[in-house]
This record gives structure tokens, C-alpha cells and sequence, in this order.
């Protein structure tokens, strides 16, 4: 009982883990640059959100408790839904944004 409420809590920080980190510094820049190194840490934040859950979810199938079980595996979900549907914005906003379109390339 005591190494399933362990492993609760593991999971438990593992998610909040993920909101306790400091927003990345960036330099004032041009607003092309700005607008893609955010595109970029949102995509390593969405990453890393990924793979905790993953990680998360790993770990269900070794609690004895069905209650906590079902209380995680409806917390991936969500999860899988939220990192799913933040990545279809990014690309979508990505896709649409004038900047995307007119930054030069590093080689040009």
C-alpha cells in the first residue's frame, strides 16, 4: 500500500513538475525571431509534457488500487488530449503567421 500511494505522488509531481518551470529567457529580438524561438520552446515544453505523461502512464499498471488506477489513467487522458490539441494550435498559428513566411533562412 505504502509503494502504490509512493508511486501516486511520484506521478503527481512528475505533472505538476511541468507548470513549476520558469518561462524561458529571451532577448528582445525582431518580432519574426521572438515568435519562433516561442514556437520552439512550446514545442520542447509540449515534448517534455509528453514524456512525463508518458512516464505517468508506465506506472499505472503496477498500482494495486482500481480507484487510482482509473483517477490516472483519466488524468493521461486529459493529458494526451490537452498536448494534442496545443500542438494542432502551434502548427495552425505557425501556418498562418506572416513571419513564418517572410523570415529569411540562415543561409540566405
Amino acid at each position: 500500500m505504502l509503494r502504490d500511494v509512493v508511486r501516486m505522488v511520484f506521478a503527481l509531481l512528475l505533472t505538476q513538475a511541468v507548470f513549476a518551470q520558469p518561462p524561458s529567457q529571451t532577448q528582445p529580438s525582431a518580432r519574426a525571431v521572438q515568435s519562433s524561438d516561442r514556437a520552439e520552446q512550446m514545442r520542447a515544453d509540449l515534448n517534455q509534457m509528453e514524456s512525463l505523461m508518458n512516464n505517468m502512464q508506465s506506472e499505472i499498471n503496477f498500482l494495486r488500487d482500481q480507484n487510482l488506477q482509473i483517477l490516472l489513467n483519466t488524468n493521461v487522458r486529459m493529458w494526451t488530449i490537452l498536448i494534442r490539441d496545443l500542438r494542432r494550435q502551434l502548427d495552425e498559428d505557425q501556418r498562418r503567421s506572416p513571419e513564418h513566411t517572410q523570415a529569411p533562412g540562415p543561409h540566405q
